[in-house]
């Protein structure tokens, strides 16, 4: 990747109208998919009443779709390169749809979770599609500010569905209490489908077969490792996890070995091995892993101190994490410019940085406020300036990857990106959670704040440890970039 200052000509960063019309669509799809993974959190309380859940009922709620989610994603991704993206496109958003609907209408617990599930599987073939079409459909002068774009749509989501779960159970729309949260996914996607023949371009698919075993192995391979992770602390750890767990060596080297011998045989593998002979890729994925392990696990440990620790309601608990996503917000539409000037590489290496220090400072002012008074106060300053550095980093790093990458491996990268990132987000809570609790396995109510407290300081500090693993992770890359420059200057 060149590391020159790029000159943009008059009018380059603006839209064409097929690229704006496409690209308002799929983010708007985006931006559904991603309220929902946090969107049950906070009506927990009023599932458990109306549906007498029980609290395993409530985590498979949770995870079912989380881990549906991940398992296809690259499945998924691979669908939209075979299949076209606006078909799958619309497959999805129909499925969702038809899911959300569902969940809106479960009668019981084991109803929802499957519902749940359903979701997930509708997420993650949808998903892609979104990454894929601003990837092929938008000229690259003005792709980074399209991903750009998508980093403040995912920013702006991850806190907007703890608000509009709030603010709809707190309406009780018809006495309907949780069901709304669900339902109003139901006009959404009636849009996307309805606007997505005219708003995705049509892509002629690859006209090859999908990779059957391929696929199912790295299912099989990413259910064994993020159900332990996502259910493992809550279920104290048991036996059967750490075998499954042992289980996902075996299954990645059957998983090469197949995608190898499929492409020996000239036939189209799920994923090219030759992806992974890109350097830069390699060390894109492991910071992804890394880096997303300290971003969402934060938001749910800082959501339980002040949820138990200090009795804060839904809308409360919302408001303290508002900051956050409004200092990434604000970076990630500004990033596509910032990249011109000073390059990819550089920019999220100081997106990094910046988060480094931001939640070193978080430490310092959870330690000072020893009495909890006007905790979420005395936290956004924090929390907005390490927003801005996880702005400088989401828009960025997505753009500078896919653009590495042929144009028929953009739907299956897409979703190997998506997946590294659930992985490391479910990686992130189960280590952030063994320094948060600290053998802990009573009821929740029984902590105070004095002792969510220390375990927030001690959670904080793995994330530190993690965005300081991201950055130098950054710095290789950077360092990469440099040393091909000079490579191809010579």
């Amino acid at each position: 990747m060149s590391g020159s200052v790029t000159q943009e000509a008059p009018g380059a960063n603006r839209f064409l109208p097929s690229e704006r019309k496409a690209a308002a669509l799929v983010l708007g799809a985006a931006f559904m998919l991603l309220a929902d993974t946090s969107i049950v959190n906070v009506a927990i309380p009023s599932l458990q009443r109306d549906l007498g859940a029980s609290v395993p009922d409530v985590q498979l709620v949770v995870a079912g779709y989380v881990v549906a989610y991940a398992v296809m994603l690259i499945t998924g991704g691979r669908l939209g390169d075979l299949y076209g993206r606006r078909r799958m496109f619309m497959i999805g958003a129909v499925s969702f749809t038809l899911a959300s609907l569902a969940c809106g209408l479960a009668q019981g617990p084991g109803e929802l979770i499957v519902s749940r599930v359903w979701q997930g599987l509708s997420a993650s073939v949808l998903y892609p599609q979104v990454i894929a079409t601003l990837h092929l459909t938008v000229a690259p002068e003005r792709r980074g500010r399209a991903f750009a774009l998508l980093g403040a749509v995912v920013s702006s989501a991850t806190i907007a569905g703890p608000i509009i779960a709030g603010l709809l159970i707190a309406a009780d729309v018809a006495g309907l209490q949780w069901r709304p949260i669900f339902l109003i996914n139901i006009p959404v996607g009636v849009v996307l489908i309805a606007l997505a023949p005219r708003m995705v371009p049509a892509h002629r698919g690859l006209r090859m077969r999908l990779d059957y075993a391929g696929s199912l192995t790295v299912v099989l391979l990413l259910v064994a490792l993020l159900v332990p992770l996502t259910v493992g602390r809550d279920q104290g750890w048991p036996l059967w996890g750490w075998l499954v767990l042992l289980c996902t060596p075996v299954l990645l080297v059957v998983f090469l070995r197949l995608e190898s011998a499929l492409e020996r045989q000239g036939k189209f593998p799920l994923l090219r091995p030759g992806l992974w002979t890109d350097p830069a890729f390699r060390l894109a994925l492991a910071l992804y892993l890394v880096y997303f392990s300290a971003v969402v696990p934060f938001f749910l440990y800082f959501s339980i101190t002040l949820q138990y620790g200090l009795d804060y309601g839904a809308l409360a608990t919302a408001g303290a994490m508002a900051p956050y996503a409004a200092g990434s917000t604000l970076t990630s539409l500004w990033s596509a410019r910032i990249v011109a000037r000073f390059n990819a590489p550089r920019t999220i290496l100081t997106g990094c940085l910046i988060c480094v220090v931001g939640s070193a400072f978080m430490i310092a002012t959870v330690g000072w406020n020893s009495s909890g008074a006007h905790f979420g106060w005395a936290m956004a300053p924090t929390m907005v300036f390490t927003g801005l550095g996880l702005g400088l980093v989401l828009g960025p790093l997505l753009n500078f990857v896919l653009a590495r990458v042929r144009n028929d491996d953009s739907g299956a990268v897409s979703g190997v990106l998506s997946t590294a990132q659930q992985l490391g987000s479910s990686l992130g809570v189960a280590v952030i959670g063994l320094a948060f609790f600290r053998g802990f396995h009573g009821n929740l109510t029984d902590l105070g704040y004095p002792e969510l407290r220390v375990a927030m300081m001690l959670g904080l500090a793995v994330v530190v440890a993690a965005f300081a693993l991201a950055s130098a992770l950054v710095w290789r890359i950077a360092r990469r970039s440099r040393t091909g420059e000079g490579s191809a200057a010579s």
